[in-house]
């Protein structure tokens, strides 16, 4: 406590003095000085970071900064001071080591907050563009790109304003918001044309301007599905690259806008080919690049019915993504937001606060005393609330750890693979509400027949994951030896009911078995939501059954099996309620109509596609809003 009071006075003292030392200082301080020329020494050393640079020597870039913003600071030559620092982030960002580029974004903000420098700010908010774009999270990088544009010096060169004028409507393909691109576009050709005034900017420089305005009006077009439009942008692109070099990114970006317009097209033929041209070597050139690649190869595969190898692009796709988009650095992005949002304020609060200093300096020797007394305390209280945090966070992260490896234990008890056989053509998803859920679905091929079955357990969480665990062994067990789907459902009622059933709680099932030479089904419902089939007149309808008890409420229940006698050709389609009763913001369902009309308007191309149709309408009409419950969902057409 000695120490403490020790530091308290050393502190006061120090403040005093710093304050009467700026004070008699105040009139001295006059705006930065601006930017020197270049010397010839200066020139040499960042040709030779530039040299670093464009050539991928990443330890000789890294060690080379720091000599090269040593001179610029000393010769106080800020705008390459921070283009210097700003070369360091984005090779760090695009080499991958995204945690040192946040790193080098905040210290640039840092900085360039203490210079009041605009340019430095700039550079910053860039940065964290560029790292929100590797994450592949469009709304935030585009807000950093617009926040960079609204605080860019006017004094300053134009080159980097053009550049994130690039990024920013590259993010707002991402957003889908056409009408801002437009404007946005119209802007930028408007800036580029007034800077073409300025005789001291070299032409090749508009040149490459006009490539990237081109490249940013083809996304813009292809948002507004004028194919033709989006080609003569793509030929123009190529036009300029021509005139200035093409190195194996830029060959590769071609063939992306190429491959896409063919996908369009739905010329999968020739969209294959163009992609196959992209593939060696992507993935080492550019991961993000590559996983477009993924992507569009997915779309390309199942237009052309390979639904395995589409299937694997996209299961690669998924997981490129995931790697790429860590929560980690999701965590870094937020903190790096605030901080900067907080140190505006600050910056602000500076600024007023330097008007008014003289007038308040002795004042504030009282005022200070007084907070520094207050920081003690709030020091002593926040060091308590720390280590209850740090106890909280451990056993916090203990429960995610063991939540996630719940899951990863629930998803491995469903199916990832489905039939490969022909004339059969199923497939189906879930999509837990929380880490673990009650959701379930599975089959079982034995011979010709085809068992398969969707629940739904009351609940959510833990404790209807280890119901819905149950109840899958069950299924899997009874299938196995070859009962008819009523005898199956009487025996899972008997197994899952009594008092073992302590909570009550219950199970919704929908069990069929499919002949499939025959197409002859025959299946049991137990409370379940009613599957809809098609081939009706109205080209899809609910299956209308008999109303059986959910599994788990009463023991000694004998089940009502039903049949049809052939579906062949008509696609059926079972669902659990968290597809129909979804909720948005306001807290409107979904709905049966909803379904229904999806369903009898989409074109039946595979039962993945019917899935991915739906599962995005649900994320539409949710807007944003939590999962209110699991869902789950299985297409099957039998030919």
């Amino acid at each position: 406590m000695k120490k403490s009071y020790y530091l308290i006075v050393l502190f006061l003292v120090t403040l005093i003095a710093a304050c009467s030392t700026r004070s008699g200082n105040e009139d001295n301080n006059t705006p930065e000085k601006a930017n020197k020329k270049w010397t010839k020494e200066a020139q040499l050393q960042y040709k030779v970071l530039a040299y670093y640079y464009n050539n991928n020597i990443h330890d000789s870039l890294v060690m080379k900064v720091p000599e090269v913003l040593d001179f610029c600071r000393e010769h106080e030559l800020w705008a390459d001071y921070y283009d210097t620092w700003m070369l360091l982030g984005q090779e760090y960002n695009f080499s991958g080591e995204t945690n040192m580029a946040i790193k080098v974004a905040q210290e640039i903000h840092d900085d360039a907050t203490k210079r009041d420098n605009k340019y430095g700010l700039t550079v910053a908010e860039y940065i964290k563009g560029l790292v929100y774009d590797n994450q592949l999270n469009r709304k935030e990088s585009a807000r950093s790109y617009e926040r960079a544009l609204a605080i860019f010096p006017d004094d300053a060169d134009a080159f980097l304003k053009n550049t994130i004028y690039v990024y920013y409507t590259t993010e707002l393909k991402g957003l889908k918001d056409t009408l801002k691109m437009h404007k946005t576009l119209d802007e930028w050709y408007a800036y580029i044309t007034e800077c073409r005034k300025d005789t001291s900017i070299p032409s090749k420089q508009f040149e490459n301007w006009l490539y990237y305005y081109h490249h940013s009006c083809y996304i813009y077009y292809m948002m507004k599905k004028d194919w033709d439009k989006a080609s003569e942008q793509v030929d123009s692109v190529v036009k300029h690259i021509e005139s200035t070099g093409w190195s194996q990114i830029t060959r590769n970006e071609v063939l992306g806008y190429r491959t896409q317009l063919a996908i369009e097209r739905k010329n999968y033929a020739e969209a294959l080919k163009l992609s196959n041209q992209q593939l060696p070597g992507a993935k080492e050139l550019d991961v993000n690049a590559y996983a477009e690649i993924l992507r569009q190869r997915a779309q390309i595969l199942s237009g052309l019915g390979q639904w395995k190898e589409a299937y694997s692009n996209l299961d690669e796709h998924h997981d490129l993504l995931v790697s790429i988009n860590r929560e980690e650095t999701r965590q870094q992005l937020n903190e790096l937001n605030k901080r900067f949002e907080v140190d505006e304020l600050k910056m602000q609060a500076e600024r007023e606060r330097m008007q008014n200093e003289r007038q308040r300096l002795y004042l504030m020797i009282v005022i200070v005393a007084i907070v520094l007394i207050a920081i003690v305390i709030f020091i002593w209280l926040r060091l308590l609330a720390t280590r209850r945090l740090a106890k909280m966070k451990a056993e916090q992260e203990r429960i995610e750890s063991e939540l996630r490896i719940a899951r990863d234990i629930q998803m491995s008890m469903v199916p990832s693979t489905f039939p490969n056989r022909k004339g059969l053509d199923m497939y189906a998803s879930m999509a837990p509400a929380r880490e673990v859920g009650g959701d379930l679905y599975g089959y079982v091929i034995n011979e010709d027949q085809l068992y398969f079955c969707v629940g739904d357990v009351s609940g959510k969480g833990v404790p209807a994951s280890l119901f819905m665990a149950q109840a899958t062994r069950l299924f899997l067990t009874l299938a196995k030896q070859g009962l008819q789907p009523a005898e199956i459902c009487t025996q899972m009622n008997d197994a899952l009911s009594g008092e073992d059933n302590e909570n009550g709680v219950f199970v919704t099932f929908f069990l069929g078995l499919l002949d499939l030479k025959s197409g002859h089904l025959s299946f049991c419902n137990a409370g379940h939501n009613p599957p809809v089939i098609g081939g009706t007149p109205s080209h899809g309808d609910f299956l209308k059954m008999e109303s059986n008890a959910p599994f788990g409420l009463w023991a000694g229940l004998q089940y009502i099996g039903e049949e049809i006698e052939s579906i062949k050709g008509r696609p059926l389609f079972i669902y659990t309620d968290g597809l129909n009763e979804a909720e948005n913001r306001q807290l409107k369902q979904f709905g049966n109509e909803r379904l229904l009309s999806i369903l009898r308007n989409t074109h039946f191309e595979s039962s993945q596609q019917v899935i991915e149709t739906l599962a995005a309408e649900v994320k539409e009409h949710r807007n944003g809003a939590e999962p209110n419950d699991d869902l789950t969902m299985m297409c099957i057409r039998v030919e």
